[in-house]
This record gives structure tokens, C-alpha cells and sequence, in this order.
């Protein structure tokens, strides 16, 4: 039956709009509203019907027939599949990622996928144990993996005390809120991670955006902060620095440690992407463990979902203090997840996903410094996101807008901007579950606007 009446209900907002399309049409299959040989309006008629290009309609029916819901004919058009089922698109569910995260790209290889699964599959076994409530903080075993995972950052735990936690939010909310109760505020860099911005509103406390140069935040700013603003913490994302991608070298992170020392700043290090590169700087951790509270989060090595990170605080901060926080804010870390993450790191798993998220990112990379004037875009290697300069005549917001669609994300420079305008820029997250097909595509058309401008 020809279904020229047919109009897809594009409720996914935060899909790009051909995986909407794609995931409207499962819907509405699964819901009766679409039925097995129902002939869909041709890609210029639907264009035409709901306002957009013909190319964006096509991807869409593209990925339809991908989830195996519709089929071409060719010279007939693109019909639902006799064999489509009400169960078929649960099972085949579009993505439904939140593209305005920065996220490491998915694992591709087929066979590290299925051990992947079979080591879920494996903690099923300890069911129901793992779906009970464990201390806060984490038990010893998980501990212990965590200690051997912060190994592979040369993060030795002797003079720290390791927390098993529900993610860095949660752990940087803790930590804060411990070390703020008698008053003071946090110092960060002008731009970086948003998420601070979130929890220093929660929690109360005045947040001061430092000025920086390419090397990271300039002492001399935090000294002045120290005397000015009562900053009794400094929040520091140090290593492939969110979202401008540079990592604080060596020179510098002593600079900032002496500053600290001298005026009793405690530091938290957010080192999210610290396993990624092969040969970081030492951790400020290790150049100040009396003064540092490090955070090492698995979302951006291993997966986001995981919801895990390992804290570490210095030996002279009663552990209590910040089991409390913690069990404040998130009472524990999921024992499900926890679980998984230290049979990965255990049976060296957790290594092989690491290799593949590099392997894939330096892939990635490649076609965007291929593709993208250097001046234009700041990227480091083994770093799945770039600072991405926007031309003033075109403007971040149209560039955002031009980008809708395609399986990489934009997001523009206002949420990272603390104390200063933004600027013309943006952060392109080059991971995600899109392919390297995908991925070209994308920076084509980004490499496309820039052409233009």
C-alpha cells in the first residue's frame, strides 16, 4: 500500500535527524501504524512534506534498511520489509546516545566485542550478590583492581587512600563538599569542563575562572585568586584538557604545585583522559600527593555507562569524611557495573579496550587533520575530541546547525567559558558509535562549511 499520508514523528531530539528518521519509522512499525510491503513516500516527497533536504531523508531510509526495517526496490522505491516484526526494532533499537557528551569511540572489532559480552555474560553468575548494597567506597578486591588500573598512569597509591565511587561527578562533588564545609571557593581555568559549573552551583560555592595560556592556567593568576577570592581549591582537568585538548607540561605543573603549597590550595585532578596518551606528565598526585585529590574516572578509557571512578585522597584526610560525602551524593558505586570493571582490568580486557579506543581515535584524527587546516582546529594525539575555531562570518551556533545529522557532535564554547566571552569555537567529539564511514562524512560537510565561508 503506497503511504504518501505517512509523516514521521521526530520526538528524538537529541538523534542526529536521519537516525530519527530511521528509529520514527521502527516506532511506528512496532505500534501498528506501518505495516510488512507499506510503500514509503518517495525521499523528495517526504523532504518536501516536512522541510528537509532530500539528503537527510535518504541517510535516514539508508539507516532503516541497515536496522533491516525497510528494503529498496530499485525503480519502485523503499518499501517495509515483509519480515519486520513489532520485536525487530527492540531488538535493533536506533542509537539513542547523548551526543552532547564527550565520549571515546565505541569498540569496532567484532571479536573484542564478543569477548566484551562474554565477560558480562560472566558476571551474571554472581547475581544476586552484586545487585546488594556494598560499603561505600568499594570492597577490597575492587580496590585492588582499581590500584592496578591507576598503574598504568604510574599512580602509586602509598600515600592516598583509594575510593571505589559512582563517577567522577559524583566523586568531585564529594571531595568539594568535604573540603568547602568551613567555607572558601574553587578556582578552575577560564575554559574547561562544564560539569564543575553544576556542582559548585549545588553545593553553594563561589566558582572563579582563571586566566590561562597554551601551557594551562598561569600561576601568577591563582595567587592573585588566593589573596583576592579566599580559593581554597583548585579544580584542574590537566591531561588532554577538556574541551581545548593541550596538556599541562611538566614546568608548568610544578609552577602550580609551589602555588599551592604557599597558599594551602587543596587540588582536584580530574585526569578522565589520563590513560590515553602514551607518555603523560607525571600526575599532580605524584608531584603533590598531600595536597591532591585525584579522580580517574573510567568513562572515557573503558565506557561512560560503567558510571565508575577511582578517588584517591591524601593519607592525612580522615577517610570517613569523605565516605560520607560520597555516600551523600550516590551511596555507593553499582556493584553490577563495578563488578564488570574489575573483571576487565583482571583478565587484561580492560587493556584491549583501551588499545582499541586509541587505535580508533587515531583513525579518526587522522581524517580530521586530513581534511581540516591546522590553523582552524587544536587536536592532540590519542585525544577523541578538538577546539574547533569557528570563521566570525559564519558563527558557532549556524556551524551546530549545519552539523545536525551527522554522527559526530558539536557543542559550542558557552558551557566551557568561566569568567570570560565565549569564543567563536566549538568542541567536536570524534567519538560516539558512528563508523569511520560516518565519521568522514562528517568532517567532509564540517570541512565543507569551512570552504565556504
Amino acid at each position: 500500500m503506497r503511504r504518501n499520508d505517512w509523516t514521521p514523528n521526530l520526538i528524538y531530539g537529541e538523534l542526529p535527524l536521519f537516525e530519527a528518521i530511521a528509529q520514527a519509522i521502527a516506532d511506528d512499525i512496532a505500534d501498528g501504524k506501518l505495516h510488512a510491503g507499506d510503500h514509503l513516500p518517495t525521499q523528495r516527497a517526504l523532504a518536501k512534506k516536512i522541510g528537509m533536504d532530500v539528503t537527510t531523508i535518504a541517510r535516514g531510509y539508508t539507516e532503516a534498511a541497515r536496522l533491516g526495517l525497510v528494503e529498496a526496490r530499485v525503480g519502485s522505491g523503499t518499501f517495509v520489509k515483509v519480515n519486520s516484526t513489532s520485536s525487530q526494532p527492540a531488538a535493533q533499537r536506533a542509537d539513542l546516545a547523548d551526543r552532547s557528551m564527550n565520549q571515546p569511540p565505541d569498540v569496532q572489532d567484532p571479536e573484542l566485542l564478543s569477548r566484551m559480552r562474554a565477560s558480562v555474560t560472566s558476571v551474571a553468575e554472581l547475581l544476586p550478590q552484586v545487585l546488594r548494597y556494598l560499603p561505600t567506597g568499594g570492597v577490597d578486591r575492587d580496590k585492588a583492581a582499581g590500584a592496578d588500573w591507576l598503574s598504568r598512569r604510574s599512580i602509586m597509591t602509598d600515600h592516598h587512600t583509594l575510593h571505589v565511587t559512582a563517577g567522577a561527578h559524583a566523586a568531585v562533588s564529594a571531595v568539594l563538599s568535604t573540603l568547602l564545609i568551613h567555607g572558601g571557593s574553587i578556582a578552575c581555568e577560564s575554559v574547561t569542563y562544564p560539569g564543575i559549573r553544576g556542582i559548585a552551583k549545588n553545593i553553594g560555592k563561589s566558582l572563579h575562572g582563571l586566566p590561562t595560556d597554551s601551557d594551562g592556567v598561569l600561576p601568577s593568576a591563582l595567587e592573585d585568586a588566593a589573596v583576592k577570592h579566599h580559593v581554597r581549591v583548585l579544580y584542574q582537568n590537566p591531561t588532554l584538557r577538556n574541551p581545548t585538548t593541550e596538556t599541562v607540561p611538566l614546568n608548568r605543573r610544578i609552577e602550580i604545585v609551589e602555588v599551592a603549597r604557599k597558599h594551602g590550595i587543596m587540588i582536584v585532578e580530574d585526569d578522565a583522559y589520563g590513560v590515553l596518551p602514551v607518555n603523560p606528565p607525571p600526575a599532580l598526585a605524584m608531584l603533590a600527593p598531600e595536597l591532591t585529590f585525584y579522580v580517574a574516572s573510567l568513562a572515557k578509557s573503558l565506557g561512560p555507562a560503567l558510571r565508575l571512578a577511582y578517588l584517591l585522597t591524601p593519607k592525612a584526610v580522615e577517610p570517613t569524611e569523605v565516605s560520607e560525602s560520597l555516600r551523600a551524593v550516590s551511596v555507593m558505586a553499582s556493584p553490577l557495573t563495578t563488578a564488570i570493571a574489575t573483571r576487565w582490568i583482571e583478565t587484561g580486557l580492560a587493556d584491549a579496550i583501551l588499545a582499541s579506543i586509541r587505535s580508533e581515535t587515531r583513525s579518526r584524527r587522522k581524517q580530521l587533520t586530513d581534511a581540516i587546516d591546522s590553523s582552524e582546529i587544536t587536536t592532540a594525539e590519542f585525544c577523541f575530541h578538538a577546539w574547533v575555531k569557528v570563521p566570525p562570518s559564519l558563527g558557532r551556533q549556524r556551524v551546530m546547525d549545519l552539523m545536525r545529522g551527522y554522527s559526530l557532535a558539536t557543542v559550542a564554547s558557552d558551557p566551557f567559558c568561566f569568567g570570560i566571552k565565549p569564543p567563536e569555537a566549538l568542541r567536536l567529539c570524534l567519538g560516539g558509535p558512528g563508523t569511520l564511514d560516518q565519521t568522514r562524512l562528517a568532517i567532509d560537510a564540517l570541512a565543507s562549511v569551512f570552504s565556504h565561508c
